[in-house]
């Protein structure tokens, strides 16, 4: 198991250095060039400083968020992420988002941490709250449907033996949870 940024994911499987890839990010560019199967919608959270006035809240609408500074974060690192924030933020709130550029980073926890060092917000999947990260605290959003899609992706031509178990797996796993 790698944990890699949705960019060198996509980097990963074009050099065949990994068979398989979960990913929440990139999927237009992986689907042209590999096989994809969405596993799971999962809720959206607000990454903000420790000392935010929401920091207190037990969850906030993407409306809350309308007059703060969201992240933004390179294509070569989450290719569509700045794209996902501002169909979130127009759909959910009724605003476009004013990004700021800050500084490059090299993981998820890097890129959450920004948060807390430049105050900005940023949106993301829940499945990243383990995260534990100084100064930011992490907030579901409320607004329903708003989500992001989680995404396994493989090269063509590759799913014998072990890689089509897990697939199959993966497969009936997303399908039991996906039931009311």
């Amino acid at each position: 198991m790698l944990d890699l940024t949705p960019g060198e994911v996509i980097a990963a499987l074009r050099q065949g250095d990994v068979d398989l890839a979960l990913t929440y990010l990139g999927i237009d560019l992986l689907s042209r060039d590999f096989c994809t199967r969405k596993l799971s919608s999962v809720p959206s959270l607000a990454v903000l400083p420790g000392n935010h006035l929401l920091a207190a809240k037990k969850q906030i609408s993407i409306s809350q968020l309308k007059h703060e500074h969201f992240l933004r974060v390179s294509d070569e690192c989450a290719p569509g992420y700045n794209r996902k924030v501002s169909q979130l933020c127009r759909q959910f709130g009724k605003f476009r988002p004013r990004f700021f550029a800050g500084q490059q980073s090299d993981t998820v926890a890097e890129t959450i941490s920004v948060s807390g060092d430049e105050d900005v917000v940023s949106l993301h999947p829940v499945f990243i709250s383990h995260l534990r990260i100084p100064n930011v605290v992490m907030l579901p959003i409320s607004d329903k449907g708003a989500t992001w899609d989680l995404f396994v992706a493989w090269q063509r031509g590759k799913t014998a033996g072990p890689l089509r178990v897990l697939l199959d797996a993966l497969d009936l796993r997303s399908r039991r949870s996906s039931k009311p």
